[in-house]
């Protein structure tokens, strides 16, 4: 859509003005959004907006300096997209001044990233009627897209969801990075860290940036977290993290349905309302953990059946959006060095609005475990009973995978299979392959504590774990058969593992596995602390 040009706005106002003047945004602010933005910027505060800014940064002192970074953890329905998020962007582009950093035909990009594509829409819909229902920032709009808006300037504002692949070789003045807590739900399970590298890549050139991460939030993991870490109550020079909750940023909110909301779920409501990170939830697996054993470029291995005996799980799919997933692994070397390998990461689900044939599905597992000298395959016993039918007619056992504890046998459920396989890959004791959907549902799968000292281990609302599952089964089943040793106590980063050959720490903070200083076994950094992930496995082991 094309606009009609007229003169536009020439004298640059403050970000305040900006905001609230009739012919501009024409937006009202509470005190405690005003402040913030006021902060941003490095604006006069008044004594109330100081005392405002001590309480929502931690900080003693206002030095009225303007930030390059700000990172906002603020409640549901505080303003953040269309009194904070939106006003920025909108300003940025227009009194920046970044059109005079760049090169002849250089064209300079105001992204702002949502978590997913309604999310942006709904964030491109505040933008686009900011630019054009203003009578002096209309002339500034040379056409309107679907996700952008071309200003006659030489930059362009887009908005678009995390998935993205990626904003490398754009010059980018200014960023939003909005509900960035949420990326690694829709994303890849790093989206947040390396989406910002790329804005921060794309600022390099230039003398002036701003880049502003928002969002609720949520577990203590990733780039808003650690942003929070580093600087809440820290007079970062750097970085400002503000945190304030739903009622403080929008006094309009009614006080008794947060009230409901209190009541109807009381952690919720914490992380939703007043901004606090979530306590009940945690990566299960770090990142760091899973990457380390993945075999880069290793697709599949073909099958040795004079070497190796295989074992196998699936996770069957009633037909819907979960895929039906198919785990192979095998044991190698002995004592402390055994290990496992995934051999195979297959899955079959639905493309566009076609139906899944589950019958064929199951034969081609069939043919494949033949393949593999198999005969057996271990899967959850809640599947339907149709999946033990129809692997049976084509000569398969469907089993349910088992567990002794204590000399006992139980049913290995699928946060127990979880369990088995966390300290697994703690250790690097697993050689994952290479496969995408599989790395990043390990990365985003959560734990949350449960009565008597159980965890429940399952992926995040939204998301999927297919191709965990089956690896997790399949791993746990195989490593309970093979007489893995049990996991001693570990640190934040890794686990060590008692043997027949004793525990030796070298003198670079290297846990080493046997007593001849670890030429007999394998090697995790250690710190001296058990903490974190290596906690919860010393306490398993230990009761």
């Amino acid at each position: 859509m094309k606009r009609v040009r007229r003169d536009p706005v020439t004298v640059k106002p403050s970000i305040i003005d900006f905001v609230e003047d009739a012919n501009l945004l024409n937006l009202s602010l509470s005190p405690y959004q005003r402040t913030l933005l006021k902060a941003i910027y490095g604006l006069s505060l008044t004594p109330d907006e100081r005392a405002i800014y001590r309480e929502c940064t931690g900080r003693t002192e206002y030095h009225a300096r303007p930030f390059g970074e700000v990172t906002v953890i603020s409640g549901a329905r505080g303003g953040k997209d269309s009194r904070i998020a939106a006003p920025v962007v909108v300003y940025e582009a227009v009194f920046g001044g970044h059109e005079r950093s760049l090169a002849r035909g250089e064209r300079g990009v105001v992204p702002l990233v949502a978590q997913d594509a309604r999310a942006a829409k709904i964030a491109f819909g505040y933008i686009k009627d900011y630019f054009t229902r203003s009578s002096l920032l209309a002339p500034l709009v040379d056409d309107v897209l679907a996700s952008d808006i071309v200003l006659t300037n030489g930059l362009t504002v887009s908005c678009f969801a995390s998935t993205m692949k990626s904003l490398r070789g754009w010059s980018i003045p200014c960023a939003v990075l909005d509900e960035l807590a949420f990326y690694r739900l829709e994303g890849a399970s790093d989206s947040d860290v390396e989406i910002q590298a790329s804005i921060r890549r794309g600022m390099i050139a230039f003398p002036s940036t701003k880049l502003v991460k928002i969002s609720t939030p949520y577990m203590k993991s990733g780039v808003l977290y650690e942003n929070y870490r580093r600087a809440w109550g820290v007079d970062d020079p750097d970085l400002l993290v503000w945190r304030a909750s739903s009622v403080l940023m929008n006094p309009s909110l009614r006080l008794e349905r947060l009230d409901r909301e209190r009541r109807l779920d009381p952690s919720r409501f914490a992380r939703e309302y007043e901004a606090v990170f979530a306590e009940d939830v945690d990566a299960f697996l770090p990142s760091a953990w899973v990457d380390a054993v993945v075999i880069s470029g290793r697709r599949e291995l073909p099958p040795r059946l004079d070497l190796h005996k295989y074992v196998a799980a699936v996770d069957p799919s009633g037909g819907g959006a979960d895929n039906f997933s198919i785990a192979i692994v095998h044991r190698e070397g002995e004592g402390a060095e055994r290990r496992l390998v995934h051999d195979v990461m297959r899955s079959w689900g639905r493309r566009g609005n076609t139906s899944v044939d589950l019958e064929a599905i199951v034969r081609d597992i069939a043919s494949l475990l033949r393949a593999y000298g198999l005969r057996v395959v271990f899967g959850d016993r809640y599947a339907a009973s149709w999946v033990r039918d129809r692997f049976k007619a084509e000569g398969v056992e469907y089993r349910d995978p088992e567990l002794r504890v204590a000399g006992e046998t139980k049913y290995m459920d699928k946060s127990s299979a979880y369990s088995e396989l966390q300290p697994l890959i703690a250790q690097g004791r697993i050689d994952l392959l290479d496969h995408a959907s599989l790395v990043r549902e390990l990365k985003i799968l959560e734990s949350r504590p449960r009565a008597g000292g159980r965890t429940l281990v399952d992926h995040p609302a939204g998301g999927h774990d297919d191709h965990a599952n089956a690896l997790a089964l399949a791993a746990a089943v195989c490593a309970s058969s093979s007489g893995f040793p049990r996991p001693l106590c570990g640190t934040p980063g890794s686990l060590a593992t008692l043997t027949e050959h004793g525990l030796a720490l070298d003198t670079s903070g290297v846990a080493r596995i046997g007593g001849d200083g670890g030429r007999r076994g394998g090697r995790a950094p250690a710190t001296g602390r058990v903490g974190g992930q290596a906690a919860k496995l010393w306490r398993r082991y230990d009761s």
